[in-house]
C-alpha cells in the first residue's frame, strides 16, 4: 500500500485549467524507541535522503547510519530509488553503524553477547533463556526489561533503537505475567 499525498498547484495563465497534481510517496521510518514518523518523498529520490534527514538531526555523518527494511537482515543501499514500485508500505529502520554489546542480568548472574542493531528483543530473549538454562516449559513466562526498570519491552523492538547511538545495552531477564494473572 503506497500512500500518496496530493498537492494541487494552480497553473499560471490558464483560466479554468485543471490543477497539476504532484504525487509524493510516504515512507514509514522508525529511528528510535519512541521516534516513528512518516516521511514524504517525490518519486525519483534516493534512500540517501532518509539518511541525510536523520544525520542532520543527530549531528552525525550519513556514513554513521544504516537503513533497514522491516524483516530484512541486510542494510539497504542508500542509492536505491524511491519510486511508485518501491515497497514504501514496509516500515524502515534507521540505526547507527556497529553492533550492540548486550548484557542481560538474571538473578545474581549476567551474560554478554554482541547483536546486530536490527536484532529484536525477542532474539535477545531467546538467547538469554538458552544461556541462563531456563526450563523450556517456563520460557514463555520470561520477558526482558531495561536494567533497573520494570516495564517489559516489546519483542519486536530493535536493539539498535533501545541502544540509540551507544554500543552497549543492559537488560534484565524477568518473569512476566503468569497465566493465572499473578506477577512475578
Amino acid at each position: 500500500m503506497t500512500e500518496q499525498v496530493r498537492d494541487d498547484m494552480a497553473l499560471e495563465g490558464a483560466p479554468g485549467a485543471v490543477p497539476e497534481v504532484e504525487h509524493k510517496l510516504a515512507l514509514l521510518v522508525k529511528a528510535g524507541h519512541t521516534d516513528e514518523r512518516t516521511l514524504q518523498f517525490e518519486p525519483g529520490r534516493r534512500l540517501m535522503a532518509v539518511l541525510e534527514i536523520f544525520a542532520a538531526e543527530r549531528g552525525c555523518k550519513v556514513e554513521e547510519l544504516v537503513l533497514f527494511r522491516e524483516g530484512e537482515s541486510k542494510p539497504l543501499s542508500a542509492l536505491l530509488v524511491i519510486d511508485v514500485g518501491y515497497p514504501s508500505h514496509r516500515r524502515h529502520h534507521v540505526h547507527h553503524v556497529g553492533d550492540v554489546k548486550v548484557t542481560v542480568f538474571y538473578q545474581a548472574d549476567s551474560r554478554h553477547h554482541e547483536f546486530k542493531r536490527h536484532a529484536t528483543v525477542e532474539d535477545v530473549l531467546v538467547w538469554a533463556v538458552k544461556v541462563f538454562g531456563i526450563d523450556p516449559s517456563m520460557a514463555t513466562e520470561f520477558e526482558l526489561a531495561r536494567h533497573g526498570q520494570k516495564e517489559e519491552l516489546a519483542g519486536t523492538e530493535h536493539i539498535g533503537h533501545l541502544a540509540g547511538h551507544h554500543h552497549v545495552l543492559e537488560l534484565n531477564l524477568v518473569r512476566g505475567d503468569i497465566a493465572n494473572g499473578n506477577d512475578k
